[in-house]
């Protein structure tokens, strides 16, 4: 594919950086810091897993599930949940600037109500896609 020319070996993902980066531009917009957390950080990681064993971008898991779904399942009680999905990034700051120029994505990065989030990323070499990007923005009830 498109994407087995490029070198993924030193992609990763540090979730302080990641949300250090998407705080700052939150800033610049005069909204609020997001915080980790564990649990929106499982439904990240639940979708990613599942993106990579089925080789697919989708908001929609293999399952059926949503992301409400998978937000729910983890007992975050959430009155406000989205999600960003990437497929194929090297890096953080090249998912992020995906999302900035998709109007959707882009949307959920400066939710105003938004006050947590979980990010996750899975690789797997043998996939046309290589990597799996999920962040996941929520505030609990």
């Amino acid at each position: 594919g498109a994407l087995s020319d490029r070198d993924y070996s030193h992609t990763a993902l540090d979730p302080e950086k990641a949300r250090d980066i998407i705080n700052q531009y939150r800033k610049d917009k005069g909204l609020k810091a997001l915080k980790l957390n564990a649990e929106l950080t499982e439904a990240a990681k639940a979708h990613s897993r599942d993106l990579a064993k089925w080789d697919r971008i989708s908001h929609y898991g293999s399952d059926g599930s949503n992301p409400w779904d998978r937000v729910k399942r983890t007992g975050f009680k959430a009155r406000l949940a989205a999600e960003n999905v990437g497929t194929g990034q090297i890096d953080f700051n090249e998912v992020m600037r995906g999302w900035k120029e998709s109007p959707g994505h882009n949307k959920n990065l400066l939710l105003g109500d938004a006050t947590h989030m979980g990010i996750a990323l899975v690789q797997d070499p043998r996939t046309e896609f290589k990597s799996f990007w999920t962040l996941v923005i929520g505030s609990p009830m």
